[in-house]
């Protein structure tokens, strides 16, 4: 379970519901990231972190992702096989079809990687341009 996206919501007294609007996803969404069936994406962690003010870093939660992924895919296999969505196929689209997921899933890490660096220089460019502003006016008092 994703203890802190369950703990801020109840902090605020906010439903799933709720929360699943903010962040512009299906209440059923919502709720397999706070029960860590899923990942918060790093857009949604900068707007859970702007809801509840608290550093967006706080709501990526990696721990144990990769054994949740891997149980994930062998249940989803496991199924396409009792519903016999998967009769009939080569032994090579298995594999394909493995493939296909493990790049979906590499490409998503690094779309995630990147917002939050993006966010991060954002960060890092506010302050400069602050810092700047402040030095300006402070030496064009001076002159």
């Amino acid at each position: 379970m994703n203890r802190l996206l369950y703990v801020a919501r109840k902090a605020k007294g906010l439903t799933e519901a709720q929360i699943a609007k903010v962040l512009q996803i299906e209440e059923s969404e919502y709720k397999e990231l706070e029960h860590s069936i899923s990942d918060v994406t790093a857009k949604q962690a900068l707007q859970l972190a702007k809801l509840y003010e608290i550093d967006a870093e706080q709501f990526i939660y990696t721990e144990g992702g990769k054994e949740r992924l891997l149980k994930y895919a062998m249940d989803e296999i496991s199924r396409y096989k009792q519903n016999g969505m998967l009769e009939n196929l080569p032994p090579s689209y298995y594999f394909n079809i493995v493939s296909l997921g493990n790049t979906a899933l590499t490409l998503q890490a690094e779309l995630n990687h990147s917002t939050y660096c993006q966010y991060e220089l954002e960060q890092d460019n506010q302050a400069l341009r602050l810092l700047y502003a402040e030095l300006k006016e402070k030496y064009e008092g001076k002159a």
